[in-house]
């Protein structure tokens, strides 16, 4: 911020609201508590300001009588105050805190609220409630800012500023989101501060921001509002403001105070809270001191871990005496033998192995800090890791490193690199901590350690004046630094990481012909711990040295190369990938990671940036000269997807290995990307690698896993099993009874037969497929293969039935043509599963639960495949639908029929479909959904898929009033049999001889089929009798021939219209028997069902009509 002379930023000049002694304000009503200001009641406020309020146990003050009137609208209250959804300009307040903290503080957990100031602003996330105001309060280790406007909350939480019995201020700055206009989210933090949000700074530095509301526990942005607090619990009673403790309307019903900000153990002091009704801007932010200059010189090591974001470190003397601090939290305070040299060592300096081992042995890499002291919760460790990396953060600055700086001047400041590299090392406090920050997606992790660090080495190495000399001294050079090379080459080891910052003349090199410069230099002093203590430390790299070599006014400036290994990032970096590539959700680096940057500086004798800005790695020159690199993996194994066919166990080790690169503009925070490098070769211990980005490079192994998610629960086992059985039992008899039925036994039926069979088999096997024979490779195919077979011949065969019904439909083809379908419904299944022999056979049996492939393409190209075949199925059955209609057929009980089993027949597709189409439920229950934000579908599919056997025979059997009337007359049959005592009736019944079916299986020779008009193949076939032949389109009877159009009896020819009987002919109107004539109205011995006749398709021909009389 600007700075401005003292007495125009202090607060009577600048503020709307300012609370300088607001014990003042306070009557003796509205002191909670024990508050007296004498003896003990104020204290010493921050230099210049005079005294403040002390606050101990239950103590605290609040002021009804401080809201002014808007003079401009005419309202005699505030709006802005009264309600933070009218701050129209935003709205900035601050609060001057001396807070103590005692070991409470760090026992885990948010811990209790200690407010400083609140206008009852609060929230409750579970009942989805908020009240209107704004606060600021501590929570454990967390700062946290609150402006609340009844149906939107925001809440700003900061760890790890805790200034403890010292005088710290709060400002926190509020706007209303600008959420219309996300691009601006693009342009960097002025970007972010345009879209508003809430903002909270400590001693004037910026330590957190929030744009989005918080949402309720149920994830919604929308709260409740209740009503804002007042004085007196009204809505239009004076608006409260409170010091050191915290009340909303709710709790003023019960006189309830809560949030009290000291305790006699550790008091708290507030003092100079002030209100600004704007947001103030950057060029303002100063005004939150108010006039205040804080005075840095009595830090002690305990406060500087909590204030090191204050700390100038553009000040050689003041970052000098930081690092000094920072070393001893980071790395554990001096030792006679220190444990890393506090600046980089001399590359010539003699240093004896022994003194190298001490240093490694007797710390440890980051012990706990003087001031936190161990802690051991989740958030605890989080908040712990984070709050040492934005004190880092702090230290890895690099506004003052200014081209052309001298480079005795300068070297000071690389020291700085061994000690960040304690933070990202692989010592196991370390990686506890980085493993609880990758749980919080807006954290971005030890890259952003990473990436500074590696800013700030080539910010201040690049600063670095390589023409520089000492007239006087001929011979004068620098430990890193020789002037008759006109080069700066820095090298440094950490723990866990070596790193190389060379700064040189590329014209030189390129002239001398090293097209490519090869790294590490495993030689070099640095190296000499890390061959000793690392595992295979022989990784390689090669970086390419004409990327400005195309681009104008860059080619002949020096460049500073930055190269690094760190062995202890492989354990410490972010878990987050790119996963359009790289789909399992378990993976793991694999190798160590490299790093390799540029960065381009300006000629040393003009000494400016501004001529080198548009200068970048050319792209298009990167692509056909990639960075190359050679890493040994930290663990020999092969990878899954290069195996022989069935030669070791699927489910162990890798899946897959990929070259990596840290890609800092991936998602929000970053990711590991495959895109931009690509794999050259790879064996079991090594991976060579090329990739046209500069950044951090490592290879991430995909690791396999077999999917718990797809065991499920034991009573849906159970329920499964029961539906297969049932299932097993109900179409055994409905195919038994196709197959032995004269009634049932048509073409229809016996499609219907030999699709139930199919699917009933597959639902055996499946059982098989819950036992442990899936554990066995081969096993595995033998099962997953017959499965698919015949799940998909059931689903050919349904496809089958609708065609045989669009036929039948259409051109009046009802029987007959069951054989032509056998190929079609057999072949396709046994053709599918030969190409996916050929094409995956190397995957085949990978499935946890037999299912031809763990591998999604696989799995995909079955359902693929499958799906051709409900594609017809929709096909016929929309034609069947559209023409049911106008059936091809005069016969009005062919046409009943027809329509009757079309029910059925969609039924039954559709459960298909719903089961085994491409993107429904079979298919998301097989397939490896680990990186696909899907719900398990496998138990529903489970109980479905089981008792869909079930359905089935509902669908096709009990739906069918053909297959019920081949239910009841065997059941008659059998009644008779039980009857009579002999083996079959003698006489046919009436009901026996004029209900039975055409059927394309005849009962005798007599019965056999002669062809009829418009049927090529089979004419309609009816029942046969003991008669002779008959005219065209009657029905067989027992008796002589019929005229057309008679019915059929078992005597003589029956005139037209007439009833057939069993006799001679009968009158008109009469029923008929099973002897001679009856009387018209008389009943019959035995009444045919003439509603559940079977007919035949009559032919074609002209009938007469015949006089009933």
């Amino acid at each position: 911020p600007t700075t401005l002379p003292p007495d125009q930023v202090l607060y009577p000049r600048t503020t709307d609201y300012h609370w300088d002694r607001f014990d003042q304000n306070a009557t003796d009503e509205e002191v909670i508590g024990n508050w007296k200001a004498k003896p003990d009641g104020k204290g010493q406020g921050p230099l210049g300001f005079g005294t403040a309020i002390k606050f101990k146990t239950g103590e605290c003050l609040y002021d009804v009588d401080w809201m002014k009137r808007d003079e401009d609208l005419g309202l005699w209250y505030d709006p802005c105050m009264w309600n933070p959804m009218n701050c129209t300009e935003g709205v900035s307040f601050s609060v001057w805190e001396k807070m103590s903290f005692g070991d409470d503080v760090f026992e885990g957990g948010k811990g209790a609220k200690r407010y400083l100031m609140s206008t009852g602003g609060d929230f409750n996330s579970v009942q989805g409630r908020a009240w209107p105001g704004f606060a600021i309060y501590h929570e454990g280790l967390d700062i946290v800012a609150l402006v609340s406007t009844g149906e939107k909350v925001w809440v700003l939480r900061v760890s790890g500023q805790l200034y403890n019995n010292t005088w710290t201020e709060i400002g926190v700055r509020f706007s209303l989101p600008m959420l219309t206009n996300p691009d601006l989210a693009f342009e960097g933090v002025g970007g972010l501060e345009k879209m508003g949000g809430l903002e909270m700074f400590i001693n004037l530095e910026k330590v957190g921001h929030t744009i989005v509301p918080d949402s309720t526990a149920r994830g919604s942005t929308i709260w409740t509002a209740e009503q804002r607090l007042t004085h007196n619990g009204r809505p239009r009673g004076k608006p409260v403001m409170m010091f050191g403790c915290h009340q909303n309307s709710e709790l003023q019903e019960f006189g309830e105070f809560v949030g009290f900000a000291g305790t006699d153990e550790s008091p708290a002091l507030i003092d100079e809270v002030a209100i600004w009704r704007r947001a103030l801007p950057n060029s303002q932010l100063n005004y939150f001191y108010g006039g205040f200059s804080p005075d840095v010189e009595n830090i002690d090591e305990d406060q500087f871990s909590a204030m090191m974001q204050g700390v100038d470190v553009n000040d050689p003397g003041q970052a000098k005496a930081a690092q000094e601090v920072l070393e001893a939290m980071l790395l554990g305070p001096p030792t006679t033998v220190p444990p890393f040299p506090t600046r980089t060592a001399d590359p010539l300096a003699k240093k004896s192995t022994t003194e190298w081992y001490t240093q490694d042995t007797t710390t440890d890499a980051v012990p706990t800090s003087t001031t936190l002291g161990k802690i051991n919760s989740r958030d605890g460790k989080r908040k712990s890791i984070l709050s040492r990396q934005d004190i880092m953060s702090g230290m890895l600055r690099t506004e003052a490193a200014r081209d052309g700086q001298d480079p005795e001047l300068v070297q000071d400041r690389f020291s700085l690199a061994y000690v960040a590299a304690a933070l990202i090392s692989s010592d196991p406090e370390n990686v506890e901590g980085w493993e609880t920050v990758d749980d919080w997606t807006t954290e971005e992790g030890a890259s952003r350690t990473v990436r500074e660090l590696e800013d700030y080495m080539l910010a201040w190495v690049g600063s670095v004046n390589i023409s520089a000399e000492r007239i006087d001294d001929p011979h004068w050079r620098t430990t890193y630094f020789d002037p008759n090379e006109d080069a700066m080459r820095y090298a440094t080891a950490g723990n866990d990481m070596v790193m190389n910052v060379d700064k040189i003349p590329l014209r030189p090199i390129r002239d001398a012909g090293e097209i490519r410069m090869k790294y590490p230099d495993y030689d070099g002093w640095e190296w000499a711990d890390a061959k000793m203590l690392w595992n295979n430390p022989r990784d390689n790299f090669t970086v390419p040295t004409g990327m400005f070599e195309n681009i104008e006014g860059c080619n002949d400036n020096p460049v500073t190369i930055l190269t690094a290994v760190y062995n202890g990032l492989t354990y410490t970096a972010p878990k987050r990938k790119n996963p359009v590539n790289i789909h399992s959700r378990k993976f793991r680096i694999d190798t160590k990671v490299i790093s390799a940057k540029v960065k381009l500086n300006a000629d040393p004798m003009l000494g400016e940036n501004m001529n080198v800005d548009h200068c970048r790695p050319d792209p298009v020159y990167m692509k056909d000269n990639p960075i190359k690199l050679t890493f040994y993996h930290n663990e020999v194994a092969k990878t899954k997807r290069t195996l022989l066919w069935h030669s070791d166990e699927y489910w162990e080790g890798l899946e897959v290995r990929h070259c990596v690169w840290w890609n800092d503009r991936f998602g929000i925070n970053g990711a590991w990307d495959d895109h931009g490098c690509k794999i050259i070769a790879t064996d079991d211990a090594r991976t060579d690698c090329e990739c046209h980005n500069f950044g951090n490079y490592a290879v991430l192994a995909e690791l396999l896993e077999e999917p718990e998610s797809l065991r499920v629960a034991q009573w849906i086992m159970i329920t499964k099993w029961v539906g297969i059985i049932i299932g097993t039992i109900l179409l055994t008899f409905f195919a038994v009874l196709v197959f032995v039925s004269v009634i049932v036994g048509e073409m229809f039926h016996q499609i219907r037969m030999w699709c139930c069979i199919s699917y009933m088999i597959a639902n055996i096997i499946m059982l098989l497929t819950d036992t442990s024979l899936c554990y066995d490779r081969h096993e595995n195919i033998a099962l997953s293969m017959a499965l698919v077979y015949f799940y998909q011949a059931a689903i050919v065969w349904n496809t089958c039935e609708t065609h045989a019904t669009f036929k039948g439909v259409t051109s009046g083809l009802i029987n007959g043509r069951t054989s032509i379908y056998h190929p079609f419904a057999w072949g396709i299944p046994l053709l599918t599963i030969g190409f996916l022999m050929i094409v995956d056979g190397e995957t085949l049996g990978t499935h946890p639960l037999c299912f031809i492939s763990w591998e999604r393409p696989v799995i995909q190209r079955w359902f693929i495949l499958t799906s051709f075949s409900f594609v017809l199925t929709i096909i016929f059955t929309v034609i069947v639908i559209v023409n049911i209609m106008k059936v091809q057929s005069h016969n009005k009980d062919t046409v009943m029929y027809l329509k009757d089993q079309v029910k059925g027949m969609i039924a039954t597709s559709i459960g298909m479909m719903v089961l085994w189409c491409y993107g429904t439920i079979g298919y998301f229950s097989y397939m490896k959904t680990n990186d696909m934000d899907v719900i398990n579908m496998m138990p529903m599919f489970q109980i479905l898929n089981g008792w869909f056997g079930v359905f089935m025979f509902l669908f096709l059997g009990l739906w069918s009033r053909r297959f019920r009337l081949g239910v009841n007359n065997k059941a008659e049959e059998e009644r008779k049999k039980r009857e009579s005592g002999k083996a079959y009736e003698t006489e046919e019944s009436p009901r026996t001889a004029e209900t039975s079916p055409m059927t394309s299986r005849p009962t005798s020779p007599k019965g056999s089929i002669h062809s009829g008009a418009g049927d090529e193949d089979e004419a309609p076939t009816s029942r046969p009798g003991s008669g002779a032949s008959q005219a065209a389109g009657s029905r067989p009877a027992s008796g002589t021939s019929q005229p057309a159009s008679s019915r059929p009896g078992s005597g003589a020819s029956q005139p037209a219209d007439s009833r057939p009987g069993s006799g001679a002919s009968q009158p008109v109107g009469s029923r008929p028997g099973s002897g001679t004539s009856q009387v018209a109205g008389s009943r019959p011995a035995s009444r045919p069902p003439s509603a559940d006749a079977i007919p035949e398709e009559p032919e074609e021909t002209p009938v007469e009509p015949v006089d009933a009389e």
